[in-house]
């Protein structure tokens, strides 16, 4: 039977119909092309160590083993997207006043030395120095006070949008606060305006309690399938004590989020057949003052579906599984132990 979910933050409604899915037989990670072995270099891959002439100058390096700036020697590396979707500068208001030059910061973090790396196979501490990596490049720009907002993510592979298969994610910093963000911030604080708690809180919480949805739960955060997910396998990461900016973090709270992460996609590689996948952070806006309503997270989409002309049309979502059902699977299949070929 069909049921109509409603997201307690978005207000985003879903419709869960387990029916239109006979069995959990979700689309995989893409055949052959996916499994086929990738070397740990390319010469013509320019965030491969050794190609480094290849980039614009490096922002920032983590791990680097005594060698100049821009050569071979680093575990991590942030250099200024050489295709940038906004440029450094930021231009006045056109006449109308609905456009503007595109203002703001377009870096990529190259998350390891060798071509054939992902999360979920990456060697131990490596995604420690990514998280790190993002937090300094977070830190550098929100000393800016022309941006207002920052957003990190990662595409994997090409039907998520990557150009490149070299393991790296992109940050880019915004003059303005995005419409989904604001929209998540106003509905955050009307939850909170009514009842005096933070609805993010408030889901940790209840989630941690009733664990239908939970695929992982460590001292620092929890990964689960939220409520109304607007595909099977949507997961959010959020800490478990309050913070409204990622920015906030401590070092042990970045590596604690560095673990849970690596553990994750290393499930959802495991359980789904190494997916497609986009996953990015919501986070308060740069240099905002303490938010009592809102939760700084991340959320992961693997790309097993698509959203159709109805989606697109109405706004609400079809998942044609329960979330319930779907940590379960993921709990399940994505502890089983084999060989990645990634």
């Amino acid at each position: 039977m069909s049921e109509f979910r409603r997201d307690p933050i978005s207000g985003r409604r879903v419709i869960i119909a387990p029916r239109r899915s006979v069995r959990p037989a979700f689309c995989g990670g893409g055949g052959e092309e996916a499994r086929r072995p990738r070397p740990a270099y390319l010469g013509d891959c320019p965030f491969c160590a050794g190609n480094e002439r290849m980039t614009p100058p490096e922002l920032l390096s983590l791990g680097r083993s005594g060698t100049a700036p821009d050569t071979a020697g680093w575990k991590v590396r942030v250099v200024p997207n050489l295709y940038p979707a906004v440029s450094p500068a930021a231009e006045p208001f056109s006449a109308e006043g609905c456009s503007s030059a595109g203002g703001g910061a377009h870096e990529v973090l190259i998350e390891a030395p060798e071509h054939n790396r992902q999360p979920g196979n990456f060697p131990p501490r490596q995604m420690d120095l990514v998280i790190e990596a993002c937090y300094r490049r977070g830190q550098a720009l929100a000393g800016n006070p022309s941006l207002r907002y920052l957003q990190f993510y990662r595409n994997y592979r090409c039907e998520a949008g990557a150009s490149l298969e070299h393991p790296h994610s992109q940050l880019i910093a915004l003059p303005f606060v995005p419409t989904e963000l604001r929209r998540e911030l106003q509905r955050s604080q009307e939850l909170y305006l009514a009842d005096g708690h933070c609805p993010f809180c408030r889901i940790v919480e209840q989630e941690s309690h009733f664990a239908r949805r939970i695929i992982l739960q460590h001292d620092r955060y929890s990964a689960l399938i939220p409520y109304a997910a607007r595909s099977p396998f949507e997961t959010w990461v959020l800490p478990r004590k309050h913070q409204a900016s990622f920015l906030e973090t401590d070092a042990p709270e970045r590596a604690a989020l560095a673990d849970i992460l690596e553990e994750l996609l290393r499930m959802i590689a495991r359980a789904l057949g190494d997916p497609p996948y986009n996953y990015y952070l919501h986070t308060a806006p740069l240099r905002s003052a303490p938010l009592p309503y809102y939760h700084w997270h991340m959320e992961l989409h693997p790309r097993i579906s698509i959203a159709a002309g109805f989606e697109m049309g109405s706004g609400v979502f079809i998942n044609e599984t329960a979330p319930e059902e779907a940590a379960r699977f993921i709990r399940e299949k994505g502890n089983t132990d084999h060989e990645q070929s990634w």
